[in-house]
């Protein structure tokens, strides 16, 4: 059963997803030497679109019914991201001390992917699941397979492009969602 509470949750998780895998784009777009009006107005618009649609499915969260929120979710949200932050700094550094920042954005591609486990089970989200297995593997494939010169560039488009796709996943399931709430309401509203 859906619950006001989960609604927002998936709405707010889909917003970091998007900011979060705007900022990998343009981070692609930068190490490839790609930045152009044109593929910053294409991040730009993609944003915005995943946004509005962020907004939309928090707005909508009121179909539902809120229940009593549980503050060990916010607790062990907050340590499951300090983690991912402290081991994500630890690795950026001691990559860059030995010299391997090109392995940086694997790195921490993994960690990130590493780090929605947890939070799929704390949620009860399958699509971080799934959006965590695509960011490991997407890393370990950058590291075995992507020639080092590029590995910057090509890690951040993938690890953007999950994170987008994820966050657009969550947001087409929560208006489905909405919609088929909405016409039950509308038909139980016409046969009474």
């Amino acid at each position: 059963m859906n619950t006001a509470n989960e609604f927002r949750r998936k709405a707010i998780g889909a917003t970091f997803f998007t900011g979060f895998g705007a900022i990998w784009l343009g981070l692609s777009l930068y190490a490839q030497e790609l930045l152009s009006t044109t593929t910053v107005t294409l991040v730009v618009v993609g944003t915005l679109s995943l946004l509005l649609g962020c907004l939309w499915t928090y707005r909508h969260a009121d179909l539902w019914p809120e229940v009593a929120s549980d503050p060990a979710i916010g607790r062990t949200f907050n340590r499951v991201n300090a983690a991912q932050w402290f081991a994500g700094g630890l690795v950026a550094f001691s990559l860059a001390r030995l010299h391997l920042d090109a392995y940086i954005p694997s790195a921490i591609t993994a960690i990130v992917g590493i780090h929605l486990f947890p939070l799929a089970k704390l949620f009860r989200r399958r699509i971080h699941t799934v959006t965590g297995v695509a960011m490991v593997l997407w890393a370990s494939f950058t590291v075995l397979v992507v020639p080092v010169e590029h590995m910057q560039g090509i890690t951040a488009l993938g690890t953007g492009i999950i994170l987008w796709a994820s966050a657009a996943i969550s947001l087409l399931t929560g208006i489905a969602s909405a919609r088929s709430r909405n016409a039950a309401a509308a038909d139980s509203s016409l046969t009474a």
